[in-house]
């Protein structure tokens, strides 16, 4: 099997550079997917949201940790990570994680009551790590002119 540390370096650089992320929960017997801000923290092995206490994400994850988080730049770069889910009201933890992003939803700044900060453990990934669009259509024209398979870039499953 080949060495896995480059390709789980690979991960949490592109979940650093694309950011935000379709934060997927379980509701009942069905899947309840959101576009949020992730803070992504690979010394601690650890993604966080700040989030808010009314939402339905907290009652969710109490329910079920299981949650998937779905990062893409809309052309070429994906990941899809599974991990498991924990909320934490540690107010010195919310001020670390504390932003101008965060300040835009929270205007009266960390210490209000009604953030919740989810924490969710990667367990495995899987990346897609493709040339820009252009060159993608390119290669997948060149594809079928020539009866081959494109080359669409790299990817890989990564257990976390």
């Amino acid at each position: 099997m080949p060495d896995q540390q480059p390709d789980t370096q690979r991960v949490w650089d592109m979940m650093t550079t694309l950011r935000t992320c379709l934060l997927v929960s379980h509701r009942g017997g069905r899947m309840h997917g959101r576009p949020m801000a992730s803070i992504v923290r690979q010394n601690e092995h650890k993604v966080y949201f700040l989030a808010d206490k009314k939402s339905a994400k907290e009652s969710e994850i109490a329910e079920n940790p299981d949650v998937y988080l779905g990062y893409s730049d809309a052309s070429s770069k994906h990941v899809s990570l599974n991990g498991r889910a924990s909320l934490s009201e540690d107010k010195a933890l919310i001020k670390r994680l504390w932003n101008p992003g965060a300040q835009a939803f929270w205007p009266q700044g960390a210490d209000v009551a009604e953030i919740v900060v989810i924490v969710v453990e990667p367990v495995s990934a899987e990346f897609w790590d493709g040339p820009p669009g252009v060159i993608s259509l390119a290669k997948m024209a060149f594809a079928v002119a020539t009866r081959s398979r494109p080359n669409l870039g790299d990817n890989q499953k990564v257990a976390l």
